[in-house]
């Protein structure tokens, strides 16, 4: 009896070292943990119609019809593990030249960083803009969106006034290029919509106006793209002189 005790704790001593050699096994094998990060496209290009496709690949794409598609004043999202990360850009499918696509570029990216990446300028001489973000951390106990103006207008600096919730200068003076810090902007039931005024600041003309709804017509049903995220006006156009531009305003969502 004795020997069939010895037998069963033999085996069972055997069994679990088994057990453990295999997960330690496992546990030395599993590949080092990785953080990707986020990269969002932006087409803040001024003529206000061109949209873009965006391979991120690191030869030609083989189908052009499935690349990212961005429309103007629009965006993508995308997720990559890699730390220097190519993209190549095509204008309005313009993939005959694919040697010289619109726009190419190689970003360095850290691991588990968020980054916006801005294509804007003319579509003659496109530009590129690429930030790390530090955005603002949501609190459901605080009924705000976080905005932030980007201001591609043609080489002017602008002023944007908010008109709705809260009236008043977001900004003054913003120059070409230059990104504001985000500021609080009231999302409750009480606010319709958002409204704002760009104006150039030199001459105090209104460039444009942008309203983008909070509560849907007829009911409380909050627009959630706003209601505690953080957005960005791109505000962009073409300038000749007093009384001679072109100018649009979009917002874009950092989620």
């Amino acid at each position: 009896m004795f020997q069939a005790i010895y037998k069963n704790v033999f085996k069972a001593g055997v069994l679990a070292g088994c057990v453990i050699g295999f997960f330690t096994s496992c546990k030395k094998q599993m590949p080092p943990e990785i953080f990707p990060s986020s990269l969002t496209i932006v087409n803040a290009v001024n003529d206000n119609s061109s949209f873009l496709t965006v391979y991120y690949g690191e030869t030609q794409p083989k189908i052009y019809a499935l690349l990212s598609f961005i429309k103007n004043g629009d965006y993508y999202d995308f997720v990559t593990g890699k730390t220097s990360q190519p993209i190549t850009v095509y204008r309005n499918n313009d993939t005959l030249h694919t040697s010289s696509p619109f726009v190419k570029n190689r970003l360095d990216l850290e691991p588990g960083g968020i980054y916006t990446h801005f294509i804007y300028g003319s579509p003659a001489k496109p530009l590129q803009k690429t930030i790390k973000e530090q955005l603002p951390a949501r609190s459901l106990n605080d009924s705000v969106a976080h905005l932030r103006i980007a201001n591609f207008f043609d080489n002017r600096s602008i002023d944007v006034i908010q008109l709705e919730p809260v009236p008043g200068t977001m900004v003054s003076n913003l120059a070409y290029e230059q990104i504001s810090g985000f500021i609080k902007v009231p999302v409750t039931r009480s606010v319709q919509n958002f409204r704002f005024e760009i104006k150039d600041h030199a001459t105090g003309e209104t460039l444009t106006t942008l309203t983008e709804t909070n509560l849907y017509p007829g009911t409380v049903v909050p627009n959630v793209a706003w209601l505690f995220k953080a957005r960005t006006m791109l505000v962009k156009g073409t300038w000749t002189g007093p009384g001679n531009f072109a100018a649009n305003a979009t917002t874009v969502g950092h989620y």
